[in-house]
């Protein structure tokens, strides 16, 4: 399975960690050169921000095109392959998470969510597979953050690709298509520096400071735009009624031991 790191070209301390920790998991990679949200006109960012409710950042259309570029990558490769953004710590059982996401992976609709967040997911009580050493995949009705770290196969890819012409945030819109079977893996094999249980205490979804915010160009448009991605959601809920519980992924701090840390 090819591993593609999402990494501004100048962020040269964040490229140096993951250098590092690959070399010391022993697993190769490649970097996808990150689409730079300085690059970004005015005029392209309102116009992303019409296809989306809210205040929309140019690093929200960046980290959007970025992940694309990822997935166009896969499309070429036909094969799985693993997505990182470069401030991303790795289980030191990764290696053996992946050759099980491998050996057990049968619907192209699978995508699995490597990630831990500190927030509340929705996920199936029981699991779609387990294995030995106590890795799972359980099946995911509801997540609304995090895409730095998770494995995406060529069919899935591609029609995300297709299904984001336009302006997407991209995270929450990735795990509640109605398509997708999102698998949770756990415990969870992958964590940003900034939730780790040794990191300075700061809110867990703040958004950096930004001068330039771009909204819908009018309050109908962005309610309308706002009930569309209610009542995807509210299908997911029905789709999760009875045989779900919403918690937080499971994770052990044990297997994480960054050597270093990105800049």
């Amino acid at each position: 399975m090819k591993i593609r790191i999402i990494s501004r070209i100048g962020a040269e301390s964040r490229r140096a960690f993951q250098a590092a920790q690959m070399q010391r998991l022993g697993l190769p990679f490649s970097f996808v050169d990150a689409v730079e949200a300085t690059d970004l006109t005015d005029a392209l960012c309102l116009e992303a921000a019409q296809t989306w409710p809210g205040a929309t950042l140019p690093q929200d259309i960046a980290c959007f095109h970025s992940h694309r570029k990822a997935w166009a990558e896969i499309v070429e490769d036909k094969a799985l392959g693993l997505v990182l953004e470069d401030d991303a710590v790795l289980a030191d059982t990764i290696a053996s998470a992946l050759a099980m996401i491998e050996e057990r992976y049968r619907d192209w609709r699978h995508v699995y969510d490597l990630e831990f967040t500190p927030e509340p997911h929705i996920i199936a009580e029981r699991p779609t597979w387990q294995a030995s050493g106590g890795l799972s995949a359980s099946r995911i009705y509801r997540n609304r953050v995090g895409l730095a770290g998770y494995v995406i196969g060529p069919e899935a890819a591609a029609r995300m690709l297709s299904e984001t012409l336009h302006y997407r945030l991209i995270d929450s819109y990735l795990w509640q298509r109605p398509w997708m079977q999102g698998q949770m893996i756990e415990p969870a094999q992958v964590v940003q520096m900034r939730f780790l249980p040794d990191a300075p205490e700061t809110p867990a979804f703040v958004r950096s400071a930004e001068p330039r915010v771009f909204r819908p160009s009018s309050r109908a448009r962005n309610l309308a735009l706002k009930m569309e991605i209610e009542l995807r959601r509210g299908f997911s809920l029905l789709q999760a009624a009875g045989k779900s519980k919403r918690r937080e992924p499971e994770i052990d701090w044990q297997r994480f031991a960054p050597e270093t840390t990105p800049g």
